[in-house]
């Protein structure tokens, strides 16, 4: 069964598999040390026999036989969603789970400062002149000011994004929810 909402779609069926597909093999030469990534990949057969393909690592908790639904972009069919109704599970992708916590902001602060933090020094210089002080931008006080105003830059611009996000989120987690028991209801 396939059901769509404004940016998501929903299919709803059997696991009619679900395994480890392999993306890549790297192995050390001189150690000999070996990794594989792989990827879950996930078979669903809906209502009408159509069968549809997933991969990610949200359908860990999918076995043959289960009834599971699959929630995804419209646009992209990236799966966002997953909900097992044989075991009352169900588990977010990737981008639905970010942190935007304070102390995940103020770490992602530090970090997006360093990045931007010599490629900021050409529009301090450019700052710093077109007010009459670019003999004091690369003074130690000009330095810490210039360091001052970068990271209080990134802290704003990420706690406009981390609002922005979480307005986002809600709204997707929203549509999901409904998405989710109109397939459980629909079943029903």
């Amino acid at each position: 069964m396939t059901t769509a909402g404004a940016s998501y779609s929903v299919v709803r069926g059997v696991v009619s598999a679900c395994k480890e597909q392999m993306q890549s093999v790297r192995v050390d030469r001189q150690t000999g040390y070996g990794r594989i990534n792989t990827t879950r990949e996930l078979w669903l057969r809906d209502k009408e026999g159509k069968e549809y393909r997933y991969q990610g690592v949200m359908f860990e908790a999918a076995q043959p036989g289960h009834d599971v639904a699959v929630i995804a972009k419209r646009a992209s069919g990236k799966p966002v969603a997953f909900a097992n109704f044989t075991t009352s599970v169900v588990q977010d992708g990737d981008e639905m789970t970010v942190s935007t916590s304070m102390s995940s902001t103020l770490v992602s602060t530090f970090g997006f400062s360093v990045l931007f933090a010599l490629p900021g020094l050409i529009p301090w210089l450019l700052i710093t002149e077109a007010i009459g002080l670019s003999d004091k931008a690369f003074t130690a006080g000009g330095l810490q000011i210039y360091i001052l105003v970068l990271t209080a830059s990134v802290y704003a611009g990420l706690k406009v994004w981390s609002k922005s996000y979480r307005e986002r989120k809600e709204h997707a987690r929203a549509e999901i929810d409904r998405l989710l028991s109109q397939a459980q209801a629909s079943e029903s």
